[in-house]
Formats: structure tokens, sequence, C-alpha cells
């Protein structure tokens, strides 16, 4: 609702983004602007992110903004351009750090700008996560064997029951985490006595300006043993935790191709044997959610396979076992290798995964994890190719820069669907509801601007799939992942998708969807549970009832306010067009929850210097990155500008 904000406040609301949140990143050692995660001095708020440089680079494309604020437009794109100059979308840019919170080797806590790792090395345990990804999961760095033979007996060890050193040493920008084995065995012919045969050494390298982690693993045998058929492994444990995230897609390197592997075997088979430069294990979800973990071994020739254990039908515990002939008594054995963990995933990503694990130094600072939010990049992009192409612009876009943005955006729309499923067929388990929203009116946008066909099969094969993500009237009716509670961000978005859509495909199948999706949005209290209790809230909300219960989200969070009020709007704009008829009922249901957003939001705005800065829920003693530019959107009605400048000329005026 364009009345709801006046160019004063506007002005302001956009200031904070220049003046607190505009920061200068440098990315392949070019100086570029983005957008911080926030002005408090919060853990994470130097953290620059592309969903929201992303939705601040669509609003201030709009025509009525760019004359004032296409410098700023521009400079935010070329943030977007910079973080996806290949395959990958990555998240965020973050600036070097390690920080030891607690260096007792029993209950270590190391923080890098990527990765929170915790473990107790006395029992051979380190766990990695990723910090902030859409999915957290810990990896377990578990499980280790150890294989020799000695004379004519054969042994097994398990590494964790024989460790007798361990430690935490801090390192320049960086730390070496450790943990020792001694090696004891029966021996003797008639009086079978205990022997330290060898000493086993698994070493752990976290650095601030490297994202992966180093591990090296080094056996060395006792003066006048000699060891035979040697393995040393490295292990992954407790793959199995996430049921609902399994690791189901997992490949090997071979001869240059990356080769799929079956997820799941007998209680214990062989995933891989050989030698391969690099195994890779991501979890069946959306790409941008996915958690993956890419291994490459430094000393390929060495290894000899990969086993692997299911547990409950999933992957629970991997070995890769390197394999060394003979170790003679004083000498050494040893292994190396490089790990990178991604929050968010591409399996048609891996030789971008390979490149990083052989020179971290192309990621600039970049993470390695792919954007959740890629749908709102691809929108950004895309909006400013159709003002472009419509001449909106008072000071044209040269047309070198339009074929520098249409080249990126036709790659990673690509890669966006490619990554829903194989073979074209796209799985609702690999959709992240919003992004595919933000996809589709970028398809939307594209196809006003340019009208090539590709777009249009694009289009169609994820309209199909979003109108499958619409729950059935008797459990809420909302839109929701598959598996997933229906949440409020996502469920608006897919209105807003669908009422963009509409002038072009007045369809009755979507005009139905788009009706149900209205009557699923109610208006009550919630009580939010937070930490310190629950916070009594009267806001719009969407519920899907599963598991026995009702699941409800609402407004807590103002950008699903914003994100609502511009569905709302794009669902009045195509009534107003003809494209859709609303009932009087369903006319004052748009009516009464749009002033409820603007009330509640009216609420979370406060003065900060000379701009104006929108709180990110009713608690919150700040705003952000996020929050800002999706208020913004819910305010201004960018989609009218859509439709006023497509061709032909709409009767939307």
């Amino acid at each position: 609702m364009a009345e709801l904000l006046r160019e004063p406040e506007r002005d302001r609301l956009i200031a904070y983004l220049e003046r607190q949140l505009l920061r200068t990143v440098t990315l392949d050692g070019q100086a570029v602007p983005a957008l911080r995660e926030t002005h408090l001095p919060f853990p994470t708020s130097e953290w620059c992110w592309v969903a929201d440089s992303a939705a601040a680079a669509e609003m201030l494309a709009q025509p009525h903004l760019h004359a004032r604020w296409g410098g700023l437009a521009d400079g935010l794109t070329d943030f977007l351009l910079g973080m996806g100059t290949g395959h990958l979308l990555f998240s965020r840019v973050a600036g070097p750090e390690c920080v030891i919170q607690s260096a007792d080797p029993r209950q270590l806590v190391i923080l890098t700008q990527g990765y929170e790792f915790r473990g107790d090395l006395s029992r051979g345990l380190l766990t990695q996560s990723v910090r902030g990804g859409a999915a957290r999961r810990e990896m377990h760095y578990t499980g280790h064997l150890v294989e020799f033979r000695l004379g004519r007996q054969q042994h097994c060890l398990d590494v964790e029951d024989t460790i007798a050193a361990y430690g935490v040493e801090p390192r320049p920008e960086g730390a070496l985490l450790f943990h020792e084995s001694v090696l004891k065995v029966q021996a003797g012919l008639l009086r079978k006595t205990e022997r330290v045969v060898a000493r086993l050494r698994y070493e752990y390298t976290i650095q601030a300006r490297d994202p992966r982690l180093l591990l090296r693993v080094t056996l060395r045998a006792e003066p006048g043993v000699t060891l035979e058929n040697v393995r040393l492994t490295t292990a992954l444990d407790e793959l199995s935790a996430e049921a609902e995230r399994p690791f189901g897609q997992l490949f090997t390197e071979r001869d240059g191709r990356f080769l799929p592997l079956p997820a799941a075997g007998t209680e214990l088979f062989t995933l891989h044997q050989g030698p391969t430069r690099l195994f890779s294990l991501i979890e069946e979800t959306a790409p941008g959610a996915a958690n993956g973990l890419h291994i490459a071994p430094l000393a390929p020739q060495a290894l000899q396979s990969i086993k692997a254990r299911t547990q409950n039908g999933r992957l629970h515990w991997v070995l890769t076992r390197y394999l060394f002939p003979r170790v003679e008594g004083g000498a050494e054995a040893s292994i190396q290798e490089a790990r990178l963990l991604t929050a968010g995933t591409l399996a048609a990503g891996l030789p971008a995964y390979q490149a990083i694990l052989d020179e971290p130094a192309i990621l600039s600072g970049r993470d390695a994890g792919l954007s959740p939010d890629a749908g709102t990049a691809l929108n950004a992009v895309a909006t400013q190719i159709f003002f472009a192409a419509h001449n909106a612009y008072a000071a044209p876009l040269p047309a070198e820069r339009q074929a520098q943005m249409r080249v990126w955006y036709d790659r990673h729309v690509t890669q966006f669907f490619a990554g829903l499923g194989p073979d074209g067929q796209a799985s609702p388990g690999r959709v992240y509801l919003r992004s595919l929203a933000f996809a589709l009116l970028s398809l939307d946008t594209m196809l006003r601007a340019t009208e090539e066909p590709r777009y249009a099969e694009l289009l169609d094969h994820g309209l199909t799939l979003l109108v499958r993500l619409q729950q059935p009237e008797e459990t809420g009716g909302a839109f929701a992942d598959a598996g997933k509670t229906a949440y409020l961000d996502c469920h608006a978005a897919a209105m807003l998708a669908l009422a963009r859509l509409l002038p072009r495909r007045p369809e009755p199948v979507l005009q139905a969807a788009l009706r149900q999706a209205l009557a699923a949005v109610q208006l009550g209290i919630l009580n939010v549970p937070l930490e310190k209790g629950s916070h009594r809230l009267e806001t719009p909300f969407v519920r899907l009832y599963r598991d026995g219960r009702w699941e409800e989200d609402g407004g807590f969070w103002s950008f699903k306010l914003g994100l609502l009020m511009r569905a709302l709007n794009a669902l009045r704009l195509a009534a107003q067009g003809g494209f859709i008829v609303l009932e009087p009922a369903e006319q004052e249901r748009v009516a009464a929850l749009t002033e409820a957003c603007f009330a509640e939001l009216r609420g979370r705005v406060r003065e900060l210097g000379e701009a104006l800065e929108v709180l990110t829920s009713p608690l919150a003693g700040e705003g952000n990155a996020a929050t800002q530019p999706a208020v913004l959107m819910g305010l201004m009605a960018p989609d009218a500008a859509i439709l006023r400048f497509s061709q032909p000329a709409t009767a939307l005026g």
C-alpha cells in the first residue's frame, strides 16, 4: 500500500540501510558494497548475507527510487554477481576469525567465522557445525580404527580406547588439536605379554583464513617392531542422527568425473574402492539447507576403500581406509585429509568444492555454503533487467551490464531448478518454498522482459511444484514445505507469486489456490514460545495440522508481516485488474489483514538519529538487513510498477 508510506518516512527507512548497515567487502581483489547483518555488536553483526543485499537491491531498483539510489542498487548488485561468479551462489561474507573460547581439551570450544568446534579429545571426539546455517548439524569426527599385522597375527584396535595424550595448542590465527594413542598387543609364542608396538597421533588444524579442517594421522612403529598391512583410518560417526535429513547423496571422484554412490546397503558395506580425490556426503533436502561434507585425501593413491554402516536404514558410520604394506621400526606412515563442511550444498557444484579444497583462497572471504534464498537474488537481478528493457530508468543501464546480468541470471536459475531433483523431476523434499516462490517471481519478470520460451518452461515446472505444496483445507490450507510446518513468510511468498502470475495466467486452478491461501491466513492471538516463557501477540497467522496437533506461525518476526503486506497488495492489484474475483468478505479479509500488519509494524519503528529503524520483533532492540527491505517492500507496492511497465499494458493503472 503506497499510501501507507510517505516519502520522508520512506527515505528515512532507506537511510537506515545506508548509514547503519552499508559496508565494503573485498571479493577477488575488488571492493564492493554489501549490507552487514545489523548495527549492534553481536557476534555475527558484520556478516553480509546475499539474501539481505538482494532484497535491498530489488527495492532500490524500483524506478521511483533508482534516480536517487541507483548507485547503491548497482553496488549491491555487484555483490550479488560477485557471490555467484561460478555455478554456486554463495551465502555470505564474513571476516577471518578464530577464537578459542575453551582450551580445555575435555570441553574444547573454538569459533571461526564459519564454524563451531566442540569436543572431548580425551575420548577422541571432535564435532564441527556451521554457524548460522539454515539447518544446524554436528559432524562427529570419531569412530576411528587402526589395523595391522604383527607376525602372523592380525589386529584391529579402537583408536578412542587407546588414547594416552591429548591437547589444544594455540597457533597464530588458529589452533592445533590432537589426541595420541599408545597401541599395545599381546605378543609371544609361549607366554603372552603386553607389548607397545606403535604410537598413533590424530591432529586437526583449524585456521582463521582457511575454511578447511586439516586432518593428519601419523603412525610411528616402535623400534624393533615391523608392522605389515597397516590400515590408517578416518571416520565419521552418528550420521543417522537427523532422521528428516539423511545423507542420501554420496559421490566420489574418479578420472575427473563425480560418480554417485549407493546411500545404503547392508549393515556394513563398501562404498568405494581405490583412490579418489574427493568424497562428498550431502543431505537429502533442499539444496539451500543441505549440509554437505567434502573430504579430499591429500595422498589419494594410498586410499584403499571407504566402508560404511547403516542404522535404521540411514547412513550412520563411514570409515576411509588407507593402506601401507609395511612400516619398519622407528619409521612413520602418515595420511592427510582436507575437509570442507558446507551449509547449503549443490551436488552439481562438486567441481567447485574440489577446487576450494585444492585452493581455499579462491573463496576470497565468501562462505562456502550455498545461499538458501537464491530466489531472492534471482528476482533482484531479473527486476533490474526488466526495468532496463522497458526504459524505466532515466540513466539507462549499459548494454554490457545488462548482458552480464543476463548471463548470471541464466546460469543460476538453471542451477536452481537442477537442484530440485534429478532429470528435471522436482521433488517436494528438495524445495525451500520461499526461495521457490521468488524464483517464480523472477521468471515472470524475465518473461515480461524477454518473452523467451525457456523461461515459460521453467515457470510451468516450478508452478506445478508450488501448487503441490499447498495443504488441504482440512489441515489448514496453507502452503508448506514437504514434511515441515507452515510458516507465514513462506505462505505469503507463495501468495505473492500466484498473485503476480495471474495477469499472465488467469487460470481457475491458480485462482482457487490463491483464494484458499487467503482463507488460510487467520487473525488472532498467539502465545509465542520464548526462552523466558511466552509472548502474547495479536497477529495474522497460518497453521498446519500434523502429528496430531496444530502448529501455528505468525508475525512475531517483522519481516514476515512485511512480506504478507506485499502479498496482500499484489492480490488486490490482481483483483483490480479483473484477474481474480474476490467476494466482499474476501475483500474485507484483505483489508483487515493489511491493517493488522500495519498496526503491529507501526509499533516496531523507532528513530535512530535521522534514520528510522524497524525492529526485528516486538521484543527486539535492533533492526537488521533482513527486516528493513522486507517491511519497506510491504509498504511500497513494488509489484504495481512491474505490472504498469509490462507490455501489453494491463488495466491496473
